[in-house]
């Protein structure tokens, strides 16, 4: 996997796809786009709430609300800098990936503004283990997960390590993590029944989270992929430094990906459509499938 330089001749949608990261590099005004000193200044000042259950400050844009700070006092300007950084970041994606923009959900927005390296967070809570994201309460149903960070750093290098993308992940790690069993589930009565039984919950009211197969086996495999220390050792390794200033764009689904170092950092997802995909056999969901012989994801 590379770190692809975006310019007038490259195909984003396809360096994406193919499990590398759109790497803009730091530029007056801002790298991709630009964001206000005022912006900085008011996120620079928030205090994060360090403990597990905030891994980072949360904006969500369906609520325009934000989690996460230990100064309640700070919400509000906290709440408007995210905001506003959110809204750049979606019109700057728009206008580079217009294709995935016509059918993406916008989700949360993000603020990591603790110092990675030597953080105290529970093994699958941890940055600076290579993992590919799913997200626990919020099931993608074999779409994926496009994520825009930004180095807000004013000197910190932020630190990334990535490995071979999924294709390849997946062919070496994923029946030894257990996707035959997650596959079985997919179609047989005991899944009808689950899928019966959240319907009539969620139509009463009841706050469940639904998932496919595909879902939950993509959060076993976030875990599994943390607590392997074969993988964690020998895998194959890539290590990026990303400069104060400079943007990425990466599907961390589909790239594994730890973060050694850096503080500082703003970060904008959005869950594309695998309809929208250049080349739609590369999703991950649709790589299980193949590999499992059967839909994982209705």
């Amino acid at each position: 996997m590379e770190l692809v330089p975006a310019g007038p001749d490259v195909d984003n949608r396809a360096v994406l796809e193919h499990g590398n990261i759109l790497y803009f590099p730091p530029a007056p005004g801002g790298a991709g786009f630009p964001i206000p000193s005022a912006v900085l200044d008011a996120l620079t000042g928030t205090t994060q709430d360090a403990r597990a259950i905030h891994k980072n400050i949360a904006y969500k844009p369906n609520k325009d609300a934000v989690s996460g700070l230990v100064d309640k006092s700070q919400t509000v300007a906290t709440r408007d800098a995210m905001r506003d950084y959110s809204g750049r970041a979606l019109k700057f994606l728009a206008t580079i990936l217009p294709e995935y923009a016509a059918m993406w959900k916008v989700d949360y927005a993000s603020f990591r503004s603790i110092e990675e390296r030597g953080r105290q967070l529970p093994l699958t809570k941890r940055n600076d283990l290579l993992h590919v994201d799913a997200f626990p309460t919020r099931p993608v149903f074999g779409d994926l997960i496009l994520r825009c960070f930004t180095n807000v750093s004013p000197s910190q290098k932020r630190e990334w390590l990535t490995s071979d993308p999924f294709p390849l992940l997946a062919e070496r790690e994923a029946r030894n993590a257990g996707l035959e069993g997650y596959a079985a589930k997919s179609g047989s009565a005991v899944e009808s029944a689950r899928r019966a039984a959240w319907r009539a919950l969620h139509a009463a009211g009841v706050p469940l989270v639904d998932r496919s197969p595909y879902d939950s086996f993509m959060l076993h495999f976030h875990d599994w992929m943390k607590a392997n220390a074969d993988y964690q050792k020998n895998c194959p390794k890539y290590r990026f430094d990303l400069p104060p200033g400079s943007t990425w764009l990466v599907f961390t689904d589909v790239v594994p990906h730890a973060v050694l170092g850096g503080r500082l950092a703003m970060e904008q997802t959005v869950i594309v459509s695998r309809k929208s995909m250049k080349d739609p056999s590369l999703a991950p969901a649709s790589i299980l499938e193949r590999m499992a012989g059967r839909n994982l994801t209705s």
